[in-house]
């Protein structure tokens, strides 16, 4: 008899619980599910080093806190190329990025002559398929501008840390396995009404919508790096030099497919030297020395 008892007791407690529970409000429960993943969230960062989690509440009818716990679900962009093909990482690199550092020669009276940097957004072309030629959208307002109507050499630098395929490496952007390039060059503006300006324009805008409508009055123009030199630095070990030649015209077949289709590319032994010629001929993405 008293086993009994002891059961019929133990069976109401559970059930005025259950419906004590029952009657907590949303809030409640997300209250109490939140101090759940803040342990977890420790626990974790614990076990396995810092790492970023989201977490939301829903408002539905269905809502249940138990099926929100979630990591972060953002797509990481695809793998780079391997690091025994440093023409192909500098030009994966160069594609993925969306901005660029542009260091050039300072014209202002503060630091006449120092090293200048800047950040200016920039594309080489459709996310995926770039023709490997960074084009710049600049205005004369801007240092970078300034600096570059007295003396156009300029280095810019392009680094995956930019995105997130660095970030869920859990690789510092200093980690030299966050691969980065370092080009340098001279940077002259496109020229008006030519084919490799509309090109340019159009490809940039894809990538950059959001400056479609720049004030008239900054007066943005379109320009381009030719490009000079090529550093690539993947992997520890040091940079890696690559040639202008094997950049443009990389071992493989789609990633200059879209280039070539608009700009056929020219043979470029024993022209490094060689000036545009017409207007026909302007659109080829030569590297001149300079």
């Amino acid at each position: 008899m008293i086993l009994r008892f002891a059961i019929f007791g133990a069976l109401l407690a559970l059930v005025i619980e259950a419906r004590k529970y029952s009657q907590f409000s949303e809030d409640e429960q997300w209250q109490e599910f939140e101090e759940y993943l803040k342990w977890k969230k420790a626990k974790e960062i614990s076990e396995n080093g810092p790492r970023e989690i989201k977490y939301e509440k829903q408002h539905d009818e269905n809502y249940d806190p138990h099926k929100m716990y979630r990591k972060d679900q953002q797509v990481p962009i695809s793998n780079p190329p391997p690091i025994d093909e440093a023409a192909l990482m500098a030009r994966y690199i160069v594609n993925q990025a969306d901005w660029v550092s542009v260091a050039t020669i300072s014209t202002r009276k503060d630091i006449q002559s120092f090293p200048a940097v800047t950040l200016v957004s920039y594309t080489d072309g459709l996310l995926g398929n770039g023709s490997g030629i960074p084009y710049l959208y600049l205005t004369p307002l801007d240092f970078t501008a300034q600096d570059l109507a007295k003396d156009n050499r300029a280095s810019l630098l392009m680094t995956l840390a930019q995105g997130n395929y660095c970030k869920n490496q859990r690789w510092d952007p200093m980690d030299p396995r966050c691969a980065r390039i370092l080009m340098a060059g001279k940077i002259k503006a496109l020229k008006n009404e030519s084919m490799e300006l509309e090109y340019a324009k159009k490809m940039f805008l894809e990538r950059h919508p959001g400056l479609a409508n720049m004030p008239e009055s900054h007066h943005f123009y379109f320009a381009k790096l030719k490009i000079i030199s090529i550093v690539v630095l993947d992997t520890f070990g040091g940079p890696k030099y690559v040639s202008v030649k094997d950049y443009l015209h990389p071992p493989t077949d789609n990633v200059t497919d879209e280039f070539n289709r608009v700009f056929p590319l020219k043979s470029y032994e024993g022209k490094s030297r060689e000036e545009f010629g017409t207007i026909s001929k302007a659109f080829n993405p030569v590297v001149k020395s300079v």
